[in-house]
Order: C-alpha cells, then structure tokens, then sequence
C-alpha cells in the first residue's frame, strides 16, 4: 500500500526476513513508503510476526529485483538477502556501479567485515559477546539473560536514521550510499554507562541490579503491596526527594553531599529510603514522589502495558485487540502552516560522496544521554553541532567517574561536537543565543516542558519565528508535562519485567530506554529535515523515550509463558551460552570445544563474555567500536561511529568538547568545483 506519510513516494524493497530487516520495512511502510518484499517469506506464525509484515506489498520474485531495482530508492537488506542478491550479480559494489543514487542498507549480525563476518548469531549470543549479559543482574548473583531484543532494535533504529539522512543527502546531490549496520555494533553503542569501569580499572563493570553506577538514589524500593523504581540524578532533585520523605536532615548529611558521596554510600541511602517506602502502598508513593518532580513508577508486565491507557495514547497499541503499532507519533513531525524563509545551510549543495547533513547546523539544548546523544549520531552524519549549557556546565559533567574535571558519560555522550556556555537570562547571551537560533537548521532537546516554555525554546515558540526543524524527546511527550529517567521507563514499558522474569523487576545494565530514544529522536529529526527540505515548511517533532521502549517489547506481548532460557555451560577455560533449551552431548574440553560441538548440532551459542573482554574481541576492533582517546592525561573509551558506509567516510569521533566556550557556527565547507 501507498501510505500519506512523509515518505510518500518512496520506493523501498526489502530482501531477507531478518527481524531487523523486517523492523525497519515496517516502519518505512508506517512512514508512507511503498514497501515490497523480494522472495517468498517464511510462514508468518503469530500475530506479532503477522503484524510485522502486514504494511508491506504482497511479495515479488528474487527474477524481478533487477527491473524493480530500477525504480526503487531505498533498498533494505539482510546477510540471506544480500547472498541473494550476488547470486543475481549484484553484489554491493555491483549495486553501486549499477545503481548510483540508491540507498542501501545492509542489516546483519556482525557487518561485512572483520571475522565474524556472516556467522550466525541470535539476539541471546550477541548480548553475550557484548557483554551485557554479564553485567545484567545484582552483584552476588549469577548473570541474567535478557528477552529484549536491543540488538535488533537499536539495528533497526539505525537503519531508519541512515536510509532518511542517505534520502536527504540525496537530494543535497550526495547520491545514493550503502550502509553496512551490525548488530553487535549496534548493541555497543548501549554501553556507554559501563565503559568507565573497563577504561578507568581495567576491570568489568559489577553487576548492580537496578543501581545506577553514576547516581544515587536510584533502585527499587519494597512497598507493602508492589516495588516501585525511584531515581533522582543530581543535587535539586535529591533536595526534593528529602523533602518529600520528610527527611530534609539528610542534605546536610556529609555522607550525601552530592552525587559521587551518594553513589559512594548507596547501601545506607537504599536502607534509609526503603524504610520510608515500606510503610506505604506503591500507588501513593508513586503519586507522592511524581508531585515533587521525582521520577518514580511501579513495574509494569508487557500485557499491562498492552492495554494500558498510556500505550494507547501514544498509537503503540490500536484496535479493540490492543494490536501493535509504531512510535510514529515520535516520528510524523507537525508542519508548520505556511513555508518560512530559509534559513540555515540545509538547501547548500553537497558534493556527490559527501556526508549527508554536511554542514546542516544543529542547535543542541540537552543534559545526559537522550538528547545528548541523539546529538551525537547527527554529527556523525555530519552535521555542525553546537551544544548550548548553561554557565555551569549541563548536568552529566558533574556525575561520578570525573574525567578533567567532567563526568564520563559527558565524553562519550558528546563526542563529534563543539560547546559553549551561554546564560540565557543574561541580555548578552541571550542575543548571542538567539543568533545562532536564526542560523539553525536543527533545534534539539530533552529539556522538560516547562523548562522550555520558560526559556521560550518550546516549539511553538521557535517555529512562529524561525523556519527550522525542531526536536524534543521527553520520557512520554511534551503534553505529559513529566520527568522520567530511563530505569522509569523500563519500569513503566514492560522492560524490567521482561529481563527480570515473571514476579520481579530488572532494569536492563545499560540505559536501553535512553539510547533507544536517542535513535528514535535522531531518527525523527532527519524525518522532520526530510519534511523541510522538500517542502520549505518548519517541522516539530514530540519524541518519547516510552515510544522506542514499549516497541522494544511488543513481540512479547502475546506470550503468557515465559521464553526458554538460553544454557550457560562451564568449560575449563571460561563459560559458553547456549541459546537452546535442549542439552547437547556433554564435552569436558575447553569453550572452542563447546563450540564446535555447538555448530555440529545446529546450536546458536557464543562464548559469555564480560566488557573488559569484548572491547578487545577481534571483531569489535576489526570494526573500530570502541575507541581509545585521551583527554586530561586519562585514557578514555568511547563507542566508535557504527553507520558504516561503503561510500562516505564519516568524520574522526574525539572526546567531549570539555573546556570549549565558541559560541559560532563553523563557516560554510566549499562545495565542489568551489574555492
């Protein structure tokens, strides 16, 4: 079917029936593309699968993808597909001699490179090799395997932010692209909050439930009818939650004086507020704590969220059935009534190769990981970021884990970008700040709603003056008027109780529903540009980190049973996971033996490794995905750039513009053929 949405018009064939690659054509389809599928589908068993397809055209015969790829603009993928498709003589340089301004993206476990090219994997196996199998639990117990498909849907995600971008660079006269997207790759670009153990010990990140290793409070806390989840991330909203349990004699308590005394002393934090929850029914806690600005929520099973109010509002559940849908209202953007003038450097030719928002200017007003790194992944598509703060630096420089005088997860958040501190109440700064708006393509933030009707940076705002795009990403829209924190909306998504199985609550150990959303606002911000660049209209976009969490969990919600558990098996030499619930001939030889035994028995299995491990995998280096960079005399790791193109070489990543303050816009790179 041809769709009204903002892709229409555009042509998309999808070879293979990889989840990802699936996950990705449902969404172009959602968009307005006209998606056809190439070869004859598996048996579509279960109402999920069904759904997954269900947008698309009624499938075309592997003989046809020549003529078809004629006309088609986008054509998405898989390592099946691709195989195919070189069968026909269209390997991926062959399609791009062939077909020079098609978009193609390539969704495969491990990527065209490196050694692990082509081995089969599942979504069990790759969190083992990245290491996030290993750090999911609490410390003391043994290692959880999680259901949650981030793999797939951090690769899906990625792919639908490289196939718009390659669309708007297309029209920018960059010509088509081939993007090469792993899964592992895309799995590790989670592990932003546990590289600092592996870069500043050298040692794997502990298990730590549902702590946060950068803020404290922040963990489940006992009721007397169900947990709830509480976290508060920096001094005003730690002097708020006293306030509210009626223990402002804390703040002045030296063992909480800010955020790395409270993460130093989390035991007696987690007693002394898991006695006030205690006494209380989670409801009230909930209602209380939310009052003051606290986020807070109970743990929500993925049926709940299946029928629950909030799902249906945001278009994730339709139908009297509560079917699935998809996040679009994060990523339909709200034109503006009129075309505005043109502003910014989004209209300036590229040359043919050329990064796909070269020079497209993005305006960022964030804190933390969301917006931050949403940032991060336009920049590298090649966009001029420009990250406003306040004077005293936004809030992720002072978490734990202090890096020249920055919290971590600042650098790795921020990498590819330029900074400065501007003081939007002062007269000075605020001319100097609305200057730069006037020159902006992109506005981007996850600023609150109120704090942005406050500093007139709401959208409204902006688009009655400017003709740009402008992003938000909230943890459920700007009209839930709410703070949430990523453990929250695990909680609240179905999430935590899909890792932590039936009965219990467990929050992924990497900030999933963060970085989720990030791709979702990346995504919806090169849709919105897409939008802007065809029509000359302003573009709003509303994204809720909610959205990419609960369509992280919609294929479990027709499972009563919980899934088979992959097997963990002791070799002398380390331990190997099985993704099957069936037992394999018993060897006492070492993990190789384990698993070759495996593959003779037609048994996804790898080897369980921790972080420290997997940064230093053969693959992961062969792919350059995690970094090594220095900053302040300290050796730093950041997750390298995983929209691998075969045509366009994307930018070098730095560490965070720590100590930057140039409030300007790089001037205009000379285009081709220019001086």
């Amino acid at each position: 079917m041809t769709g009204e949405g903002p892709l229409r018009g555009t042509d998309v064939l999808i070879a293979g029936h990889g989840t990802s690659a699936a996950l990705l054509g449902r969404l172009l389809a959602d968009l307005g593309a006209r998606v056809v599928p190439l070869g004859q589908p598996p048996a579509r068993t279960g109402p999920f699968a069904q759904w997954l397809h269900s947008a698309a055209e009624p499938a075309a015969g592997w003989d046809r993808a020549p003529r078809l790829l004629e006309t088609a603009d986008v054509l998405v993928c898989d390592g099946e597909g691709d195989a195919h498709l070189t069968e026909l003589g269209l390997s991926p340089r062959e399609l791009l001699r062939r077909h020079p301004d098609l978009i193609t993206v390539r969704l495969s476990a491990f990527g065209l490179t490196g050694p692990l090219r082509d081995a089969p994997a599942t979504e069990a196996t790759l969190q083992a090799l990245a290491g996030l199998t290993m750090a999911t639990g609490a410390e003391g117990d043994p290692p959880v395997t999680s259901v949650v498909g981030l793999a797939s849907r951090a690769a899906g995600l990625s792919g639908l932010v490289a196939v718009v971008a390659g669309l708007v660079g297309r029209e920018r006269g960059g010509g088509g692209d081939y993007l090469d997207i792993a899964e592992l790759d895309s799995l590790l670009t989670l592990t932003s909050t546990l590289l600092p153990s592996v870069a500043l010990t050298g040692s794997p990140p502990r298990r730590t439930g549902n702590r946060h290793g950068m803020a404290a409070p922040w963990n489940s806390y006992p009721c007397l009818d169900a947990p709830v989840v509480i976290c508060t991330m920096g001094d005003p909203m730690w002097r708020r939650l006293t306030d509210a349990t009626g223990r402002g004699d804390l703040v002045d308590d030296p063992r909480f004086a800010d955020t790395a005394a409270r993460v130093r002393n989390a035991d007696e934090l987690d007693k002394l507020l898991g006695e006030w929850t205690a006494v209380r029914r989670a409801p009230d806690v909930v209602a209380r704590l939310r009052a003051s600005g606290i986020p807070c929520a109970q743990i929500a099973a993925p049926d709940e969220v299946r029928h629950g109010p909030a799902a249906r509002r945001r278009g994730l559940a339709t139908g009297p059935s509560a079917a699935p849908g998809s996040p679009l209202r994060s990523l339909v953007p709200a034109p503006t009534g009129d075309p505005m003038p043109r502003q910014g450097l989004l209209w300036e030719r590229i040359p043919r190769g050329g990064l796909p928002l070269r020079g497209v200017r993005l305006l960022e007003i964030g804190s933390y990981t969301a917006g931050p790194y949403a940032g991060r992944l336009l920049a590298q598509l090649g966009a001029d970021v420009l990250k406003v703060e306040p004077p005293h630096g936004e809030g992720s420089r002072r978490l734990a884990q202090r890096v020249g005088g920055a919290g971590y997860l600042y650098h790795v958040n921020n990498a590819g970008k330029r900074s400065c501190r501007l003081d939007l109440a002062d007269a000075g700064d605020r001319e100097t700040f609305d200057r730069l708006l006037a020159d902006c393509d992109i506005v981007l933030t996850n600023l609150a709603a109120d704090t942005l009707a406050a500093q007139g940076l709401a959208p409204a705002q902006v688009l009655s003056r400017h003709g740009a795009v402008h992003c938000t990403v909230t943890g459920h829209g700007l009209a839930a008027a709410d703070r949430s924190v990523d453990t929250v909306i695990q909680a609240e998504s179905g999430i935590m109780h899909l890792v932590g199985g039936h009965g219990t609550g467990l929050r992924t150990p990497v900030s999933s529903a963060d970085v989720l959303g990030a791709y979702l606002a990346a995504a919806a911000a090169v849709v919105s540009t897409y939008v802007r660049l065809r029509t000359g209209h302003g573009c709003a976009s509303d994204v809720a980190l909610f959205d990419s969490a609960v369509w992280a969990t919609q294929d479990r919600w027709y499972d009563d049973e919980p899934a088979p558990s992959p097997q963990l098996v002791e070799a002398p030499d380390g331990t190997v996971l099985l993704d099957t619930d069936r037992p394999l001939p018993r060897t006492d030889g070492p993990v190789t033996a384990v698993l070759d035994a495996a593959a003779a028995a037609g048994v996804p299995a790898a080897p369980l490794h921790d972080l420290t491990r997997a940064v230093g995998h053969p693959q992961v280096r062969a792919r350059q995905m995690v970094l090594t960079q220095s900053c302040a005399d300290t050796t730093v790791l950041i997750t390298g750039n995983h929209l691998r193109s075969l045509v366009r070489e994307g930018p070098p990543l730095s560490s965070a513009p720590t100590d930057q303050n140039d409030p300007r816009w790089l001037p205009p790179a000379p285009t081709e053929g220019q001086r």
